[in-house]
């Protein structure tokens, strides 16, 4: 009974369902191996959508081949994307056998807004092209105004400006902001590099620190006020804004420790872009005077002395106050109906550095500017400062009063009837044909308060002591302990070279023939360089150590070269450099060299 029930059951259709299934799991291992081992590459962007004027990694890779070749820039109008030094290498093993895969990164810096496609990025691996699949990025222009937008980020920075339209000369604030998520998460930051032709920067050397909320998350912020103003008319791009910051150290555990174990690590921010545009300043309406100031000015003026003689100085200060481009400003114009009357000075400034105009709060300068009247008179004619005043449009112009001041005619002039002229430029003339009086004085006494005594006797000097290297005993001393540091320097050499010997003795020589396979086999740079220095290393144990000197000249230098680049790649290359594959200008060198050395053997 039992026999015929299990007849039953193996000729039943579901057994035979049962062992289709079992025999498709155990064929399943061969066909994943069979993909695992096809060659793959694909491109990867880190953000696919990023503010203007910030980057984002592009990566490329590599599966189960050996890559050797692969543009350095990829071009796309609006982006900038070049290829960096990183290289990765991973292998894994599991039940499809080994797997390789090589990760190439490009740095995509984006220069304009909108939507950009990165083409497809072509590779040659093991002989083959293979081309990777389009990505498309979007880079959008970020609202400095908004931050709360970037709040899923762990720090950021950015570029802070109000106005985006601005006449040229005229001063703006221009601030950089800096974001760090937690309390207290920044130590220290350093000075903004933002650089462009048609505009001028000016950055506080303080900052302020403060703590917000972000979408519920609390960042520390470090705020650095700045100013800019425009000197070529036109729409220009600003920025991004570069800047190092000293934040807390997250993946130190004594991070946010408070104290001296505290620990906190630099970084290099990148701020968003703006777009300003400068408009040229009107020419209508723009006064004689104008030289260039751009802002609201009030203009005072103070002179002393009031009471002088024809041809002495008269101190005029200015002061300007009010806000506006301290920078650009010139002193006021002199408003005089004959500049022969007076005699004038360029007027020097200096810029109050504790009161700091942004273009939106008010500054202070001073100009001081030396008037010498030339002819009697009763007042200092005015002084007029025009302006462009960007929040009317229009110029306006401040001028002061005239100031009323005593001048007597020179009494030097008197001097001139008397026979003394007067040296033409000194506020008189010379009188021609004029004699000089004098007047008889008594002979100065003569004093010998400046003559020092001089010692007649003769002097008693101390005997000089004795010198120590005079002594026996300083020689006797110094004998002992070189002839012990010359022993002991001996026996280290002598048991240096016994220990080079012994090594030398040991090594084993390789034929230049397996040498020559090595080289053949090496899959990495490193590899190939090691395996070509071994081969040059055997071809001159076995042509003997005089065989260089043998060597045609163009044919040593060549062995030299080869030996020096190898030697670079090996000691001085980094480790992404060595993996990778070896160059097609290496390899050709390599054999070329090679093959004539074994010529010269056979």
């Amino acid at each position: 009974m039992v026999t015929n029930s299990l007849d039953r059951i193996l000729s039943f259709p579901l057994w035979t369902a049962i062992v289709a299934l079992l025999a498709l799991i155990v064929a399943t291992p061969g066909a994943t191996f069979a993909q695992g081992n096809a060659v793959a590459v694909d491109a990867t962007l880190l953000s696919k959508r990023i503010p203007l004027g910030e980057q984002t990694p592009l990566i490329v890779r590599v599966a189960n081949g050996r890559p050797e070749a692969l543009p350095d820039r990829i071009p796309v109008d609006g982006l900038t994307i070049t290829r960096s030094q990183r290289v990765e290498q991973k292998m894994s093993f599991g039940t499809g056998g080994q797997q390789s895969e090589y990760h190439f990164y490009y740095t995509v810096v984006a220069d304009q807004a909108g939507e950009f496609t990165i083409p497809p990025i072509t590779a040659q691996v093991d002989g083959k092209e293979y081309h990777t699949e389009s990505v498309t990025l979007t880079v959008y222009e970020r609202d400095p105004s908004d931050p709360a937008l970037d709040a899923s980020r762990p720090y950021f920075a950015n570029l802070e400006c109000e106005t985006r339209e601005i006449w040229a000369g005229q001063l703006i604030p221009l601030n950089i902001a800096i974001y760090v998520r937690g309390m207290r998460s920044i130590n220290d930051i350093g000075p903004p590099i933002l650089r462009h032709d048609a505009f001028v920067f000016e950055y506080d050397k303080t900052y302020e620190l403060d703590a917000i909320d972000l979408d519920g998350i609390t960042f520390t912020t470090a705020k650095r006020p700045g100013s800019v103003f425009g000197l070529t008319p036109g729409s220009h791009s600003v920025g991004p804004a570069e800047i190092q910051v000293a934040m807390i150290d997250e993946s130190s555990p004594f991070g946010r420790m408070p104290g001296f174990f505290q620990s906190f690590t630099a970084k290099t921010l990148r701020t968003n872009q703006l777009q300003l545009t400068v408009k040229p300043l009107p020419e209508s309406g723009k006064p004689s005077t104008f030289r260039g100031a751009v802002g609201k000015f009030n203009l005072t003026v103070k002179a002393s002395p009031l009471a002088i003689s024809v041809g002495d100085p008269i101190t005029l200060e200015f002061d300007v106050k009010g806000p506006g481009n301290y920078e650009t400003l010139e002193g006021p114009a002199f408003l005089t109906s004959d500049p022969a009357q007076w005699r004038t000075y360029d007027a020097r400034k200096i810029i109050d550095p504790s009161v700091f105009s942004d273009g939106v709060t008010s500054g202070h300068a001073t100009f001081t500017q030396i008037v010498m009247p030339q002819t009697e008179t009763t007042e200092i004619p005015p002084f007029e400062l025009s302006f462009f005043n960007p929040e009317t449009g229009a110029y306006e112009i401040q001028r002061t009063e005239p100031v009323a001041i005593k001048v007597t005619p020179d009494t030097r002039l008197a001097a001139a009837s008397a026979g003394v002229p007067i040296p033409a430029g000194n506020g008189g003339s010379q009188t021609p044909g004029a004699a000089y009086s004098f007047e008889e004085v008594a002979t100065p006494e003569v004093q010998y308060n400046d003559i020092v005594h001089i010692r007649k006797t003769k002097p008693k000097w101390l005997p000089a002591p004795a010198s120590i290297t005079a002594r026996p005993m300083f020689w006797i001393g110094q004998i002992i302990p070189s002839i012990a540091l010359f022993t002991m320097l001996g026996l280290r050499i002598a048991r240096g070279a016994s220990v080079r010997r012994q090594k030398r003795d040991r090594r084993t020589t390789i034929p230049f023939k397996s040498a020559l396979a090595g080289v053949d086999e090496a899959t990495s740079r490193g590899e190939f360089c090691r395996a070509v220095s071994l081969a040059l290393d055997s071809w001159v144990n076995e042509a003997g150590p005089s065989s260089l000197k043998r060597l045609p000249e163009s044919l040593r230098s060549e062995f030299e070269a080869l030996r020096a680049h190898t030697q670079g790649i090996l000691y001085g290359a980094s480790d992404a450099e060595q993996t990778r594959p070896p160059e097609p200008a290496e390899i050709t060198q390599a054999t070329t060299v090679l093959q004539s050395l074994r010529r010269l053997l056979s």
